[in-house]
């Protein structure tokens, strides 16, 4: 094929990825917000066996994880991927079957949980099967994985251009280690003997869905569009590499520190420590990459709302990795572990960087799929600047509180006997350490329903891009 032939990519696999993604986002953060308040500030006060913490918290963090942050996630890459090759997706017809068994298989297993369908795992909650085993959810879903992996892989092996970009890279090992990861997490841990095994087993699955899922989708993202939007090419591709091999060799280690002082083995604890002070190594040379890009087109920053969502999204990225190696430390472990400041990083790394990452990039994508312009920069300004406050009040509200609940537990520790540390748990039960956490959920809440405004607005101005019939400007001669 000639270089200079013009490509035609059909963008239907795109629409339909990202199209219901931007809706689940909403009612996402909805469920969300309803638990800040009905399972903290004001414990079930809706009553009810289906609306109980216990059965929609999966509801939401399946949601937001799966429904909007992969499934855009999915579309972003239908959108780039041949875009980086040259050469149309590989199979459209493939892509929409694949895009319809996705969509169907997990919102079938999400909204499942009320009905009480939890498989029992953190993260890997999707029910096996549902409707009295007729439908095998995790199989259904695993099937449209490898169906879309496929699909770009053979779309990646048919390109036109010999030398692949960094994004490739990532994308091809996000394809690989999530379909590892995945399995592990959703059907091996079966398999593996009861006790500690089954509980290193769900942390290696619950710490690379982030590391291994998220992190290399969301990056994928971000070297793709910070230089498309800036209009520059990437600061250092040689640093790219460094980045993207080390995090292969190193991320995969490092869920164990989430159980630091737990009955497993002390080397896997240490291991699990040095791996995780490793990963500082790709997180710089990522973070001095992309912003090493956007530094020599600075001003394209107070322009561009998709850029400044990709921007921040890679101070956040930078903050929450930070956060993650030293909280590994067994000191600092101590004060951290289990507390609401592990919940204010988790919501850094799926909200502050990888969403941020998705509505830069989604910011990008509809105008160009649709062949109209954003309905409204404007809007897409408000929405930076709400979400934005809101994100860093959620973070705060959430370290503060988290690191002053860490301290009172850790009081409990300072006996030398069983008679003390009962003396100490006496005069602060756990109860009212809970009680003192409410001003600090009130404002996670407060920052929740912010956030749900500014996305909002997101979701405004993308169905009106989308819907509305855009109308040329009429020029007076």
């Amino acid at each position: 094929m000639n270089n200079s032939t013009q490509v035609i990519h059909n963008d239907k696999p795109v629409k339909q990825m990202l199209y219901p993604a931007v809706l689940f986002l909403i009612i996402g953060l909805f469920i969300g917000v309803f638990i800040s308040y009905n399972g903290f500030l004001v414990p079930d006060y809706f009553k009810g066996q289906y609306i109980h913490f216990g059965r929609v918290r999966p509801v939401h963090v399946t949601v937001v994880t799966l429904l909007w942050l992969l499934s855009a996630n999915m579309g972003l890459m239908y959108y780039f991927v041949p875009r980086l090759c040259g050469t149309p997706l590989w199979s459209v017809k493939l892509a929409t079957i694949t895009n319809y068994t996705w969509w169907i298989s997990l919102i079938l297993g999400a909204f499942s949980f009320p009905m009480g369908t939890n498989f029992g795992w953190e993260y890997a909650e999707l029910p096996m099967t549902i409707a009295w085993g007729l439908i095998p959810i995790k199989l259904i879903v695993a099937i449209a994985w490898i169906l879309y992996a496929t699909n770009l892989f053979m779309t990646i092996v048919n390109r036109r251009y010999k030398k692949m970009y960094v994004s490739l890279w990532y994308v091809m090992g996000t394809l690989i280690w999530t379909s590892f990861t995945f399995v592990v997490g959703n059907f091996a841990i079966e398999w593996v003997p009861m006790g500690i095994s089954r509980v290193n087993t769900s942390f290696f699955y619950v710490h690379n869905l982030v590391g291994l899922i998220f992190t290399p989708m969301g990056l994928a993202i971000a070297y793709y569009f910070i230089p498309k939007i800036s209009n520059t090419p990437i600061y250092s591709h040689r640093l790219s590499m460094v980045g993207f091999w080390s995090i292969a060799f190193v991320y995969a280690w490092i869920g164990a520190h989430h159980m630091l002082h737990g009955p497993e083995s002390q080397w896997l604890q240490t291991t699990s420590i040095v791996f995780s002070m490793w990963l500082i190594i790709p997180v710089w040379t990522v973070v001095v990459n992309l912003l090493g890009t956007v530094k020599s087109q600075w001003q394209m920053y107070s322009k561009s709302a998709p850029l400044r969502f990709l921007t921040i999204g890679v101070v956040f990225y930078l903050i929450v990795c930070l956060q993650g190696s030293l909280q590994s430390l067994r000191n600092v472990n101590e004060v951290v572990s289990k507390t609401d400041w592990i919940i204010g990083h988790a919501h850094m790394s799926l909200l502050g960087t990888f969403t941020f990452f998705a509505i830069g990039g989604v910011y990008y994508a509809v105008p160009k799929i649709t062949g109209k312009p954003l309905w409204s920069k404007r809007l897409a300004d408000w929405h930076f600047a709400i979400t934005l406050f809101g994100s860093v009040l959620m973070f705060v509200s959430l370290w503060v509180g988290g690191f002053k609940q860490g301290l009172q537990w850790a009081n409990w520790g300072t006996g030398d006997t069983y008679a003390q540390f009962h003396e100490n748990i006496s005069r602060m039960p756990f109860l009212t350490t809970l009680e003192l956490m409410w001003w600090w959920w009130f404002a996670r809440m407060i920052s929740g329903i912010i956030i749900l405004v500014g996305c909002t607005i997101f979701v405004l101005n993308m169905m009106n891009t989308i819907i509305l019939k855009y109308e040329e400007p009429v020029t007076v001669p």
